[in-house]
């Protein structure tokens, strides 16, 4: 899996196979579905959309479309690598039944497809690998679909995060990237991680660094959003201290961009439970650019996970869990 983690900038920049028919959508309200590693494509098309237009977004990670979705006639961009993920496929149905336009990003499967049959512009992925390893082909065939009227260079900003990850891997006899991701591997590997973001960027990019935990490392790891956590979560760690500080690791994901009181409550709530449970902060590059700014949180949360899972000797390709349920649900 480490190889896949070091080749996530390439992965931004590598040609991909557009339909034959592609062309650069126009949107006024665009309704994105997709599971898991292929998700997070979805969650980075919807910060950059937010960031530069002033397009209506939803996400939906689960089956179906909801009739007041529907209503409103989006256009629906449905994610799945391998074509073939259950609620995906049913909300593509549910876009067919109600006559919704729609294109698809996938390697191949069913959802390939039915975009085929339906004269649906598509972009296919390289095959082969498994949904959260390939990130950066998922993103940037998803950034193929930002409409003319958002002012975003698709090629040159890709080309960025690739220069970026280079760089970062410069050196790797005695790498500073490499270094802090294994220090932060082995504190969280005998842990449950809990990871709090502040802006839109952030918590996009703990949401990355929990389902990496959970899938290449086998490891328990949830998400907090700042400030929601102060009007809840920060009274759980007084409860069982003993319990926060021996089995519990507390990830600050931080971001250049937050509001002030955003960076004041990041303060305070070390102030406040630093005794408590041990509080790890990771800091994003200063950069106007929000795609690099993203990518080195995300590169730097999937080399911890890699490392977790080396520390534990846990095999970060091992999905029989996800396999046996996918089964299940099949003969139910």
């Amino acid at each position: 899996m480490i190889e896949h983690v070091y080749n996530l900038g390439n992965q931004l920049t590598e040609d991909l196979a557009l339909s034959p028919n592609f062309e650069t959508p126009s949107y006024e309200n665009l309704l994105i579905i997709g599971m898991g590693g292929s998700g997070v494509a979805g969650d980075i098309l919807k910060l950059i959309l937010n960031q530069n237009s002033s397009i209506n977004v939803e996400i939906k990670k689960t089956y179906g479309i909801p009739k007041h979705i529907i209503q409103n006639k989006p256009k629906c961009l449905f994610l799945s690598y391998s074509g073939n993920t259950e609620e995906t496929i049913s909300a593509v149905n549910i876009a067919i039944e109600n006559e919704l336009d729609w294109f698809a990003v996938s390697s191949g499967g069913m959802l390939l497809d039915l975009a085929k049959e339906n004269n649906k512009e598509f972009i296919q992925v390289p095959q082969g690998l498994q949904p959260r390893a390939a990130l950066g082909y998922m993103a940037q065939a998803v950034l193929h679909f930002l409409p003319e009227s958002v002012d975003f260079d698709l090629e040159g900003e890709c080309r960025k995060v690739q220069e970026l990850i280079e760089n970062l891997m410069s050196e790797k006899e005695n790498n500073e990237t490499i270094s802090l991701a294994k220090n932060i591997a082995i504190k969280l590997a005998s842990k449950s991680t809990v990871i709090y973001g502040g802006t839109e960027l952030s918590y996009l990019a703990a949401q990355r660094w929990k389902t990496q935990i959970n899938e290449n490392a086998k490891s328990k790891a949830f998400v907090g959003f700042m400030p929601e956590i102060h009007h809840n979560e920060i009274l759980s760690w007084e409860g069982n201290k003993e319990d926060s500080k021996n089995n519990y690791q507390i990830i600050f994901l931080r971001d250049q961009d937050e509001n002030r009181q955003i960076d004041k409550r990041f303060e305070l709530t070390e102030k406040i439970i630093g005794d408590d449970v041990e509080i790890i902060e990771v800091k994003s590059i200063k950069s106007d650019n929000s795609l690099m700014k993203l990518f080195y949180l995300i590169f730097i949360g999937d080399l911890v996970s890699v490392f977790m899972a080396e520390h534990l000797l846990i095999d970060p390709y091992d999905i029989a869990n996800i396999e046996a349920l996918k089964k299940m649900l099949k003969e139910v």
